[in-house]
């Protein structure tokens, strides 16, 4: 009961905030475009319909999924991209206009207060903001391949050149299916790991065909197998049902477990703590679940928000992998994120131990990327015992 109290109010929350986005989007353009009346009602019940179109597109995703379902989310997840940067030029266009009177300049423009000046900033503002949101569409289908060598001290001579691939941030859901999770695989399976890791939020939400995964996700190869951990979305989406469909098809999912892998590398893998906050579980034991790890020998942490790095380096743990942040998603939410989670997407060390934060492969709420590229991570592990 208590996860579905905390859900109405987050939705309640995010729901108002977006209406009142529109609200003022809408003021906006009625304000300086003045479209005639008959207009004018037109574009109202257009925002009316964009502003509900996603909240209900997710709601009968729960039940169904087919192409009116599809496209309803596509247009509603699209325009909530094209919105945020509506909203930024539109609020940027009036603080401009409030700073000149506030210093007194009045440019000719402004003076003459002509319709045709106001009607071409609005198709101005309108232009650019297409023109980002094509920008950001491809960006977030442009899949590319990270590649980094990384030193761990205990790694032994035999285990020199290991090669990893960390997947993050799918979010298969809506708009993220099997065409796009099977371009996943096959770019994974292209690169030859020896092992895989998966660092949470495969899933994206509850949606009926999710069990539709197991096809694209069965074809997953590597050398000692796939390893997963759970991140929030796994519990928004329903985290037994999720990793179910992943141990069907013999992706491991550590959950607060280690693994020892031929050779003694170790890779621990701990809960996302929206688990406790979502569905009232215990908080996994951070310190205890890594004093479980052997000292001696080479060890690798999957935890899915990029947190907690240095208690684990002080922990002895040589390499932690994390994701979660998608760096932001959008230019410029990028440094909204930095303030929120500084250790940010990248190569991060402390002392004799790692970090690396990977952008994601997939998408949330918009199918958008700005300046915040889509990635694999493809890792090859070195031996600071081979001269």
């Amino acid at each position: 009961m208590t996860q579905w109290v905390g859900f109405a109010i987050f939705f309640s929350v995010v729901t108002a905030l977006y209406g009142g986005a529109h609200y003022y989007l809408y003021s906006w353009f009625v304000r300086v475009a003045e479209p005639p009346k008959r207009e004018r009602r037109i574009l109202l019940y257009l925002f009316i319909f964009l502003v509900a179109s996603f909240p209900i597109s997710k709601i009968l995703g729960w039940h169904d999924f087919n192409a009116f379902i599809y496209l309803l989310s596509f247009i509603a997840s699209v325009w909530m991209g094209l919105a945020f940067y509506f909203f930024l030029l539109a609020l940027g266009s009036d603080l401009v206009i409030i700073f000149f009177k506030m210093i007194r300049f009045k440019p000719k423009v402004f003076a003459e207060q002509s319709l045709f000046y106001n009607r071409a900033l609005v198709a101005c503002i309108a232009g650019s903001v297409f023109i980002i949101g094509g920008f950001a569409l491809q960006e977030a289908r442009n899949l590319g391949v990270t590649r980094l060598e990384i030193p761990l001290r205990e790694l032994p001579p035999e285990l020199d050149g290991f090669a990893l691939v960390q997947v993050s941030d799918v979010h298969y859901g809506m708009l993220t299916g099997n065409k796009e999770l099977s371009k996943i695989v096959d770019r994974v399976n292209d690169l030859h790991p020896d092992i895989v890791v998966i660092t949470g939020d495969l899933v994206d939400e509850s949606v009926s065909h999710m069990e539709e995964m197991k096809v694209p996700l069965s074809r997953l190869k590597s050398r000692q197998g796939i390893l997963a951990i759970t991140g929030n979305h796994e519990y928004y989406a329903g985290v037994d049902r999720a990793v179910a469909i992943m141990e069907g098809v013999n992706i491991r999912v550590l959950r607060n477990a280690v693994q020892v892998l031929p050779g003694g590398l170790q890779i621990l893998g701990i809960d996302d703590p929206t688990g406790y906050r979502r569905m009232g579980e215990p908080v996994p034991d951070f310190d205890r679940l890594v004093s479980r790890l052997d000292l001696q020998k080479p060890s690798i942490l999957l935890y899915h928000q990029p947190i907690l790095f240095d208690k684990a380096a002080s922990c002895g743990v040589r390499l932690q992998l994390s994701g979660h942040t998608h760096g932001g998603q959008l230019f410029p939410i990028r440094y909204i994120s930095k303030m929120i989670y500084p250790l940010t997407p990248g190569l991060h060390q402390s002392g004799d131990s790692y970090l690396y934060v990977s952008w994601g492969a997939g998408t949330w709420g918009p199918p958008m990327r700005l300046k915040c590229p889509p990635e694999l991570v493809y890792i090859r592990l070195r031996s600071l015992k081979v001269k």
